[in-house]
């Protein structure tokens, strides 16, 4: 189907903006090229003019001086685009010496047809793809067979190894240039693309890292927070009764909130990055447990601990996800379930740790508040599991209660 006028109009128009974006993206890709190619070229066809007409012996002149003139002025020229159109100048040079032979032979000059021979040859096999380098490198050695069938002088034997050899020279040193090139682009390439990979992976750790700091302050605040609420109740309660009992729970209250601003800052200070700053103390292990029970035990939730086994040093990851496994259990029960009581359970065996926390309050089974207790916490607590390949359950107990238990194999938290 033929397009209408305007359409064919605007086509044409189309192409040509887009043939004049192409051709300015090529000026700007090019301009350290285009000049000093252009003062090579200029000085070149100076020289060689110059060199032609006062320096060469009226005896050795063949052809028309024009035309001599006009020969060697094109083949110096065109070296201007030596580089940014190396195939194109090869041809040129090769038709501006060998074309006007085809007519009558000329002189030729060293300045100004060997030397653009040759500085044509090494562009074009520098310059270009395998392919149109031995194109142009063909333009070339025709346009000297041309020349030494046509040109008396040239034709001897004798000059045929001077010519050859340096244009074969100039060839092969392109290529080899050409191909070293290549290489340090591909080098610098493969420099490019692990340096991205690496700020990938920075990335990546970042956002784990985020992700990590994100469950503890959801640990920290949600115990915090908790156990706050539960003291400021029983403060209520007390109040009207008992006003003189209400000064502990209120107490507790001050000590709990004054530790999650703390914790929360000394966070947030290292997602600022302020570590220097911070007189940061350890993480909480199993060695913290003990203070944990006591601490749950005076904002109201009786706990008992027990420990079987041979209690040994644990991998600084494992002490983390053991306290803050117990941490959370607790504060659930605290939070979900009826005034009751607590039991952990901390087991050692040769190859792994076991942890159970059980509450006695009435929220067992499938509804109640057992079943508000699936949230974030418990989500937590299993990531925080799965992160060294151990398993994690959280149910309720048919006669009442809640029960959590997690295994964490000590081999996959080896180093």
């Amino acid at each position: 189907m033929e397009l209408a006028a305007p359409d064919r109009a605007q086509t044409r128009v189309e192409a040509q903006a887009r043939a004049e974006s192409e051709v300015r993206a090529w000026l700007r890709r090019r301009p350290v090229a285009l000049f000093p190619d252009a003062l090579l070229a200029l000085a070149t066809t100076a020289f060689a003019q110059v060199n032609l007409v006062y320096n060469l012996d009226n005896s050795t002149r063949y052809g028309p001086m024009p035309a001599v003139v006009a020969s060697t002025l094109v083949a110096t020229s065109v070296l201007a685009l030596r580089r940014v159109a190396p195939l194109a100048a090869a041809v040129i040079v090769a038709t501006a010496i060998a074309g006007p032979m085809l007519a009558t032979p000329l002189t030729v000059t060293l300045w100004g047809d060997f030397l653009p021979i040759l500085v044509a040859t090494f562009s074009v096999a520098r310059h270009s793809k395998r392919a149109k380098a031995f194109i142009g490198t063909a333009a070339i050695v025709a346009g000297l067979v041309v020349v030494f069938l046509r040109n008396p002088e040239s034709g001897t034997v004798g000059n045929i190894p001077f010519v050859a050899v340096p244009v074969a020279a100039c060839f092969v040193g392109g290529r080899v240039l050409r191909d070293r090139a290549r290489s340090h682009s591909d080098d610098r390439a493969r420099a490019q693309q692990l340096e991205a990979e690496r700020e990938e992976a920075i990335r990546a750790a970042l956002a784990e890292e985020r992700a990590r700091i994100a469950r503890e302050l959801h640990d920290i605040v949600a115990h915090c927070v908790s156990v706050m609420v539960v003291q400021a109740g029983a403060a209520e309660d007390l109040l009207d009764r008992e006003p003189q009992k209400a000064r502990a729970p209120l107490r507790s209250v001050q000590e709990t909130g004054r530790q999650a601003v703390g914790e929360l800052g000394r966070m947030l200070g290292l997602l600022r990055g302020e570590r220097a700053q911070l007189a940061l103390k350890p993480q909480p292990g199993t060695a913290d447990l003990a203070d944990l029970v006591d601490h749950m035990a005076e904002i109201g939730l009786p706990v008992e601990l027990t420990v079987e086994g041979t209690v040994r040093p644990l991998p600084p990851g494992v002490e983390l996800t053991v306290y803050r496994i117990v941490q959370e259990a607790l504060t659930n029960a605290l939070k979900h379930a009826a005034p009751t009581t607590a039991h952990v359970g901390l087991h050692y065996d040769d190859q792994s740790v076991r942890v159970t926390v059980r509450d006695a309050g009435q929220a067992g089974g499938s509804g109640g508040v057992g079943a508000n207790r699936v949230g974030h916490g418990l989500i937590g607590m299993r990531e925080r599991i799965g992160l060294y390949g151990g398993t994690f359950e959280a149910a309720g107990r048919p006669g009442g209660g809640f029960t959590v238990t997690a295994r964490l194999p000590l081999e996959a938290a080896q180093p």
